[in-house]
């Protein structure tokens, strides 16, 4: 029996995982480092430990203070979550030769599908269907390439996520490609292996989530639909997958079983594949750990995958078979991202101010940030992931786009508005869905908010309401009288619309205000709550939440969209008539590595150029040129950790 389980991650899944193991009565250990002292994770750990090191490489990818610190704490087990060291067999090895379990498969299982060329070797002698590929050294890769037909993709061999991939559609672009992916997958995976594949356009993503044990089970639970992906990472993620007939599923799942029973795999674990649109699959890897989605796993089955891995692991036998499980309903995961998606999704950071979570019995929510945190550019900017059930696909979205619209968080931009355009689009609601869904949507990443005159007439009343409402502390007179004498003007600042606004009078039971050119309106039932607002407006009942900041700026959001209201006049930019030409310097627009500079002192430059590469909250950031223009000084060298606002380039 597993009675301590120090956890070698952070974040949700950390959280997740805690979760489970205190239902089964099993101790926890949460590491962290020191800019996470208020991490969720830790707070909800029996015990904390301090990781040396203020990196990654020295903290959590440390293998061996990681298990001395398991070993320290009296840990029997390790769970490694996802991504850092889940799928690392040395890791494995090393938690093995200490006499710790490793909750997950073996070392020999995560050699065998860690490597992708090494997979497809396996998949092929099971004839599970494979696309074309082609490996071997640069200079073979080159030479055969035209042997497969255009577009192609470069893939490195021990990793995934998007990470090392590079799609070639002109064979003369391949050398340069084939040296940008081996040197992307040398940073993320340790190795520059790579393999190049014939491209599919615009193919689904199906995963089949497998358990095995060591008494000779092996079970399926269903399928998972994986498309809607941006910069090759999964957003929004469904079960069961929709539109696949019965037939189809069967092959997947008889093809995934095949694969794991094939490698002798014990635990949890996850066959990806890519559907075509004649309906053809083929194995696209295996990841050897628990998957980020495998809540719409749970909710559609009822099982708890984390506490299947710790009883597997124990060496228990699974306790049902496959004619016990069956599908209740549809479930959707949506993953809240700390990102700006109209700025290539480049990561966001800084504090959370607030949040506001609504309530709703068909949302489960799991999350590692939490309100006032202090997000940390070296991590991954997942924030919560949101699932939703309901009996039907259609049902689930309407829960999904409930929830959305009313979740709120301040203080950093995220991905929540844009997750709200894909599930309120046409073609996702008919299941019309592929990995291309998101860059064929373009649209869904405008934000450009039209102030119609009813959202005008609803902030403006909610920044009258919130402006005057009642102080915590002993009033002024004219609050004792219980209303205003006298009018007050205000000019807001409203999504940067100058928006002129009076008060014309504000009682105990309401206000009345006008606006622009408004007839005079009236705000009545006036309800202030933590970060919730409600009124009446001329018969009409409108909420929204907000927050205030220290510096006096009212965040709103009113029916699914963030708004920014401020009344006090903007410092104004003083920029020349030739706006950004005067410019002559490029700062860290975050703080993060810089992992590739592509620019010389000296080089002259087009705007729109790509001068460096910057990573930051495990995403790679292209850094472009803002003018035509002459490089002078570059301030900075591969890999310097930059501050936000750091000058990198200095220009004529």
């Amino acid at each position: 029996m597993i009675k301590r389980i120090l956890i070698a991650n952070r974040g949700e899944i950390a959280v997740r995982i805690i979760k489970t193991a205190h239902k089964l009565g099993i101790e926890t250990v949460a590491i962290y480092t020191q800019q996470e002292d208020h991490a969720l994770h830790i707070q909800k750990a029996n015990f904390k430990a301090l990781l040396r090191g203020n990196d990654l490489q020295s903290s959590y990818l440390d293998i061996e203070q990681i298990v001395a610190i398991a070993k320290q704490y009296g840990a029997d087990a390790i769970h490694p979550g996802y991504g850092f060291l889940s799928e690392n067999s040395t890791f494995a090895q090393h938690c093995i030769d200490n006499n710790i379990i490793f909750i997950g498969p073996s070392p020999e299982a995560i050699q065998l599908m860690g490597n992708k060329n090494r997979a497809n070797t396996i998949a092929a002698q099971n004839k599970v269907p494979l696309l074309k590929k082609i490996s071997g050294t640069i200079d073979e890769m080159i030479s055969q390439a035209g042997e497969l037909k255009l577009p192609l993709v470069i893939k490195a061999a021990m990793g995934g996520g998007g990470k090392g991939m590079r799609i070639v559609r002109n064979l003369d672009d391949l050398p340069s490609e084939i040296k940008r992916a081996g040197e992307e997958s040398l940073r993320y995976f340790g190795s520059n292996e790579v393999y190049i594949e014939q491209y599919i356009e615009n193919p689904r993503h199906i995963e089949v989530q497998i358990l095995a044990d060591e008494h000779g089970n092996t079970l399926h639970l269903y399928e998972r639909e994986c498309s809607i992906q941006r910069r090759h990472q999964k957003i929004i993620e469904e079960a069961p997958a929709p539109n696949l007939s019965e037939e189809l599923k069967s092959k997947l799942y008889a093809d995934a079983i095949k694969l794991a029973k094939s490698i002798s795999y014990k635990n949890a674990g996850t066959i990806e594949f890519l559907l075509a649109n004649n309906r053809e699959h083929y194995f696209l890897e295996m990841n050897t750990r628990i998957q980020v989605e495998h809540p719409v796993t749970e909710v559609i089955t009822g099982i708890d995958i984390v506490e299947q891995q710790i009883k597997i692991a124990e060496g228990k036998a699974l306790p049902f078979n496959q004619n016990q499980l069956a599908v209740c309903g549809h479930a959707i995961e949506a993953r809240i991202y700390a990102e700006n998606p109209e700025d290539n999704f480049k990561p966001s950071f800084g504090r959370i101010l607030t949040t506001h979570i609504p309530h709703h019995n068909n949302i489960r929510i799991d999350g590692g940030a939490q309100a006032t945190e202090n997000l940390n550019p070296n991590f991954d900017p997942l924030l919560k992931k949101v699932i939703a059930k309901g009996n039907t696909r259609l049902e689930s979205i309407s829960i999904l786009q409930k929830f959305l619209n009313e979740y709120a968080l301040f203080g950093v931009t995220t991905n929540r508005e844009y997750l709200i355009n894909i599930i309120n689009d046409e073609d996702y609601i008919n299941a019309n869905i592929s990995t291309a869904f998101c860059k064929l949507k373009t649209a869904l990443l405008s934000n450009n908010k039209i102030l119609s005159t009813n959202t005008k007439t609803v902030l403006t009343a909610a920044y009258w309401a919130l402006k005057n409402r009642p102080s915590n502390t002993p009033s002024s007179t004219w609050h004792s009288l219980g209303y205003w004498r006298q009018y007050a003007k205000a000019v807001l600042n409203m999504d940067s619309v100058q928006v002129p606004s009076s008060l014309l009078d504000h009682h105990k039971t309401g206000l009345s205000f006008k606006f622009e050119d408004s007839n005079p309106l009236s705000v009545t039932n006036i309800q202030i709550e933590q970060n919730e607002l409600s009124f009446i407006i001329d018969d009409v009942f409108a909420k929204l939440n907000y927050f205030i900041s220290e510096e006096g700026a009212f965040y709103l959001q009113y029916k699914g969209e963030k708004h920014l209201i401020i009344d006090k006049p903007e410092r104004i930019k003083r920029i020349s008539a030739n706006g950004t030409n005067t410019i002559k310097s490029l700062k860290a627009p975050i703080p993060g590595k810089i992992i590739e500079i592509l620019v010389n002192e000296g080089d002259q430059i087009k705007k729109g150029d790509t001068l460096m590469i910057l990573e930051a909250m495990k995403t790679e950031n292209n850094l472009l040129a803002w003018k035509d223009t002459t490089i002078t000084n570059i301030n900075i060298t591969v890999n310097d950790q930059v501050q936000l606002d750091q000058i990198l380039v200095e220009t004529e």
